[in-house]
Formats: C-alpha cells, sequence, structure tokens
C-alpha cells in the first residue's frame, strides 16, 4: 500500500512550511546570477523607451501579439521604480519564488504532501523555471497564476469543509489576470469551465458558478480579441515559431522541462549519457505517477487532473498544428505545463518502496545538480533554455565612447531585426526602424472612427500623433542611427549617411529571427571596405570600417 496513497490533512504539516521555504531560498540563490545579464530585445521592450509615456503604451498594445496586461503593468511598474535590469526583473523573480510553494499549496490535494513537496523542490533547481523567472518578461508570472488557479479550483469543488468566502474573490481575480496575460492560458480557463461538473460531484450550484464566471471571462476576451482585430491586426502565428508534433512534445516534456536541453548541449558523452538517463528516468517518473493517480483515484478523485494540466497548452498546440495552424509553439508558451509535470513525477517518486524511493530521489537530485552545473557553465556561450543573452550592454558602452570621441553622425548596420537593448543602454543611439511609423495616425484614427465612433477616433489620432512627434525627436537627437544592412555597399545610401566613410557594423551572433542574413559578413568581404576595428563581445561582435567611394 502507497503510504501517500490516503489524502492529505486538512492542515499542512510543520515540515511542509519549513522545507518549502527552503527551497524558496534555494531558488533565490539559484535565480540571482542570472539577474545581472545583459537585456535582450524582447526584454528591453518592458523598458522605458517601449513603455515610458502613455502614447508608447498606446502603440505598444495597438500592435503587441499578448493581452494588455503586462505591458501595462510594466508602464506603471517602470513610473514607480524606474526600467534598471533589476527593477524589470524583480516582479518576475518574485512571481517565480512565489511559485515554488504555490506548487505545494496546489498540489498537495492532488498528489498529495509527500509529491507535492518534490514538485516544489523540483521546480526550485529548474534550469527553465531559474531562467524565466530571471527574465524581464510574462512567462514566469503565467505559471504563478495557474497554479493559483488550480489550486483554487480545488478547494472551491470540494466536499470537503472549506472556507470559500475568501477562494471565490481570489479566483475571480486571478481568473481575469490569466485572460488579460496570455491568450493560452485561455485554455485552463475554458477546461476548467468544462471539468467543473466533474470535479464538484453533484455540487451543481458551485459548477454554475464556475461555468459562469469562466465563461463570462471567454467572451470578454473574446469581444476584446474582435475589437483588436477590426482596429488593426490580431497575430495567431509568428515566424520565430513553429508547429509542434509529437517527437516535440517528447522533447518538451522529458528534455526541455527537466534540464533546458542543457545536459544535450554539452559536447562530452558523460553529460550526454546523463542526458538520456534524465529523460529515462523521467518517463518511468511519470508512467509511475499516472499509475499511482489512477490506482488511488478514490482518496486523490481530481489526482488525474495533473497531467490534464501538463497537457493542456501543448495539447492545444498539437491539435492547432494538425488543423493547420503550424507558427504557433514555442517551449516557453507552455511553461505553465512545468509545475504539473512535476508534481506528476513526485507522484511517481511516491509511488515506490522505500530502497527504490530513495534511490530514484537521489538520481532525481543528482541529474538536477548535473543540469544546474551545465547550465551555469554553458548559459551565456551555448543554446541551452533558449538562446543565450547577447552582451548588447557592452557593445553600447563601447559605441558611447566612439561617439565621446568624436563618432557622432555615422552609421550603423546591422542585419538584426530589433536592436532595441543598444537605445536601452545609450539613448544616443536610436534604430531608425523602431522609430519609423508602420502606419499613418490618421489611417488608426480612421479605423476606431469607423468602429467606434468620432470621439474615440480623434483621441486615437492625437495620441498617434504625439507618438509620432516623440519618435522624431528621438531619431532626430540621436548622435549614431541604426540602419538595416546589405551585402552590397551600393544599397547601403552612404553619401546620405556617411561623413568620412566610417560606419559601424554589428552582428548579433545570437539572434535566430529568419530575416536575420549574413549581409554582414558580405560585406566585410567586400574589396571597398576596410576593416579598421573589431571588438568582440559575448554573442556579438562590432567592426568599424571605412567604405571607400
Amino acid at each position: 500500500m502507497d503510504p501517500h496513497a490516503s489524502p492529505p490533512a486538512a492542515v499542512a504539516p510543520p515540515r511542509a512550511f519549513w522545507l518549502c521555504t527552503g527551497f524558496v531560498l534555494l531558488a533565490l540563490a539559484l535565480r540571482l546570477p542570472l539577474l545581472g545579464r545583459s537585456i535582450w530585445f524582447d526584454e528591453a521592450c518592458m523598458s522605458d523607451q517601449r513603455l515610458g509615456t502613455f502614447e508608447q503604451l498606446l502603440a505598444t498594445l495597438y500592435v503587441d501579439v499578448h493581452p494588455p496586461l503586462y505591458v501595462t503593468f510594466m508602464h506603471f511598474w517602470n513610473g514607480l521604480f524606474g526600467d534598471s535590469e533589476l527593477s524589470m526583473r524583480l516582479p518576475p523573480l518574485l512571481c517565480g519564488l512565489v511559485s515554488v510553494p504555490l506548487v505545494y499549496w496546489a498540489g498537495r490535494w492532488f498528489v498529495g504532501d509527500t509529491a507535492a513537496l518534490w514538485g516544489a523542490l523540483l521546480l526550485a533547481i529548474s534550469p527553465v523555471h531559474a531562467w524565466y523567472s530571471a527574465e524581464a518578461r510574462l512567462y514566469a508570472p503565467m505559471v504563478a497564476c495557474t497554479l493559483l488557479l488550480a489550486g483554487t479550483f480545488e478547494r472551491l469543488t470540494s466536499d470537503r469543509p472549506v472556507r470559500r468566502r475568501l477562494l471565490w474573490p481570489v479566483h475571480l481575480a486571478n481568473l481575469a489576470v490569466m485572460l488579460a496575460l496570455h491568450y493560452y492560458l485561455a485554455v485552463f480557463v475554458v477546461l476548467l469551465a468544462l471539468l467543473a461538473p466533474f470535479a464538484a460531484r453533484g455540487r451543481a450550484a458551485t459548477a454554475s458558478r464556475i461555468l459562469l464566471a469562466h465563461g463570462i471571462g471567454i467572451l470578454l476576451l473574446g469581444g476584446f480579441v474582435l475589437v483588436k482585430r477590426s482596429l488593426g491586426t490580431f497575430e495567431t502565428s509568428q515566424d520565430y515559431l513553429r508547429a509542434l508534433d509529437l517527437g516535440g512534445l517528447y522533447a518538451f516534456f522529458f528534455d526541455w522541462c527537466w534540464t533546458g536541453h542543457t545536459l544535450a548541449a554539452v559536447d562530452h558523452p558523460l553529460d550526454r549519457w546523463a542526458a538520456w538517463l534524465q529523460q529515462g528516468l523521467g518517463v518511468l517518473l511519470a508512467a509511475a505517477g499516472l499509475y499511482r493517480l489512477w490506482r488511488y483515484r478514490r482518496g486523490h478523485h481530481l489526482g488525474l487532473l495533473v497531467p490534464v494540466f501538463a497537457l493542456a497548452i501543448p495539447g492545444f498546440l498539437l491539435a492547432a498544428a494538425a488543423a493547420g495552424l503550424g507558427a504557433t509553439y514555442l517551449e516557453r508558451s507552455c511553461l505553465p505545463s512545468l509545475p504539473f509535470l512535476f508534481l506528476l513525477a513526485g507522484s511517481g517518486l511516491a509511488a515506490l518502496p522505500r530502497i527504490p524511493y530513495l534511490a530514484a530521489g537521489a538520481s532525481v537530485l543528482l541529474l538536477g545538480t548535473a543540469s544546474l552545473i551545465a547550465f551555469y557553465g554553458h548559459v551565456d556561450t551555448t543554446w541551452t533554455v533558449y538562446k543565450p543573452n547577447t552582451d548588447w550592454r557592452s557593445a553600447a558602452r563601447w559605441l558611447g565612447a566612439e561617439i565621446d570621441a568624436g563618432a557622432a553622425g555615422r552609421p550603423v548596420f546591422t542585419p538584426t531585426p530589433n536592436p532595441r537593448p543598444l537605445s536601452y543602454y545609450e539613448p544616443r543611439i536610436q534604430d531608425v526602424k523602431n522609430l519609423t511609423d508602420a502606419t499613418s495616425p490618421e489611417r488608426i484614427g480612421d479605423a476606431v472612427k469607423r468602429r467606434l465612433g468620432d470621439w474615440f477616433g480623434d483621441r486615437a489620432e492625437a495620441a498617434f500623433r504625439r507618438f509620432a512627434a516623440h519618435n522624431h525627436r528621438l531619431l532626430e537627437g540621436a548622435a549614431l542611427k541604426v540602419y538595416r544592412s546589405a551585402g552590397d555597399p551600393a544599397r547601403l545610401d552612404l553619401p546620405a549617411r556617411g561623413r568620412d566613410g566610417v560606419c559601424y557594423l554589428v552582428r548579433d551572433e545570437w539572434h535566430p529571427h529568419p530575416s536575420v542574413d549574413r549581409s554582414v559578413e558580405d560585406l566585410l568581404a567586400h574589396p571597398r571596405v576596410t576593416v579598421l576595428e573589431t571588438v568582440r563581445f559575448p554573442g556579438m561582435a562590432v567592426h568599424k570600417v571605412r567604405i571607400a567611394p
């Protein structure tokens, strides 16, 4: 008989509090070294450079591929605390840290105390979760919100005597946050609405309230999408995304989630063996966890929701790919699956007899430690969880020194679509593409007038006029302007942009966008181009060149 199969006590044991506290401190220690990395493009989009004024916020909301909450939050957060690297990364860090005890809190009634504690520990030492807890983006908040939704849902539908007075407002507020945070989180909202009658087990009033609240939330989100589509464009895919297939699903769950590709990224036979061992152990623990949840489903009647939660977003994206929506998947978009996979693995560990339990637990910790060592040893040089952060900070500092030495007015060329971090670190450098309006204020105003009336249209046009004027001032005041590079000097329009034939070529070696070409390499090999100086930073090279007439 599994000693952990019976339902947990109503009150968590004291050891759980101290263990979770220790796990949080461990998680903090593992995430602190990542906070000092140079920011990359997506993080720079959360700075005052993109969101500092109301007009910039409005323009961002107009084109952003995500719902409006996170960029709006960051607009006000930056206004209060500034947009330093640490300040912008603090909200995800706090969400990442609070997710560790949330795994236990949400999971103990699904899988039991021991399994939930394992889930919390595995999240604390996860390279993937460490990465996104130290990145100024919305992915760590997605995990925290999903765990909170799962925990409140279980307690609201439980037949145990539970104090639900505060649970309902917490559940509803979190529901609203999720729907305004990321479109993929709507999968959980729909899923729990459909599961409410099963979970409530005859408590029809509770099931109806959940169905009503979730249904209203989905309708409001649908209305927002329709309005956004009518005023501009609504992105359903991006060219840096890909289609999810069964092979990708396996790699996501048993390589990326467990190690962040860290072991496989190290070119050493021992690490490759460790990667295969980790995958095999992950598969075995998931299978054992599923078997345990099925066997003891009477004691944990909602335990089988754990694999359902883990598969929710990946399953949706798998179905989307099968339906022809190919460019919809990137591992980080499925990050809310991570804690539920670890809860399932914890359930598998809890199912084992004492000796195999100790051996498997020690193996999990040993391989987790190996993953962390590989992660921190290669995070700046190898594609692991995601591409390494290019050292834009040092490149901007070097170019700033060039400005101080008299380089103002020289052009900068790069194939990188969005070198926004240069402007974040050195405001005297501005990217022409980022400051060129794709749509005129008049066109935006007309679109709003047609849908929402003259009053809204006039104000939208006025706001976007102020936005365009702000961009114009930034561009006019720039000491160095960044342009898109081309492989032939004749296509660079140098007479209009250069003053002494000297310019700078910036090559971000880690940018994965398909539009990045070899134009810098072609320029360097061109007979009209003379390299005056080359400086290299992690993930980046800056070439100072002279281009002959």
